[in-house]
């Protein structure tokens, strides 16, 4: 990815499947990717708050709406352990 130079990144859970070691060299990835370029869009899609936290905005979805968006500063504190994400599978059924 960073040797393309694309415009537009989308990552769909990313971090499925890996070891501590290579997601926290994912981690790196994208800091170099969001570091590399003014002109670059990374969309990462992922539920782990170590993502989210090198997030510049987070876009929070629930049957398929916009729920929430902005900051992490904005965001993290709403959802990281209170009930609207606790009671997420509650919502779904």
């Amino acid at each position: 990815m960073l040797a393309r130079d694309v415009k537009l990144a989308v990552f769909d859970e990313p971090e499925a499947g890996i070891d501590l070691w290579s997601f926290n060299n994912l981690i790196r990835i994208f800091e170099k990717m969001r570091n590399s370029s003014k002109n670059r869009t990374i969309i990462v899609i992922s539920h782990q708050e170590r993502i989210l936290n090198i997030a510049d905005e987070i876009v929070v979805l629930g049957d398929g709406k916009v729920l929430k968006q902005g900051s992490k500063e904005e965001i993290l504190p709403e959802i990281i352990g209170k009930d609207y994400a606790l009671n997420a599978c509650e919502r779904l059924s």
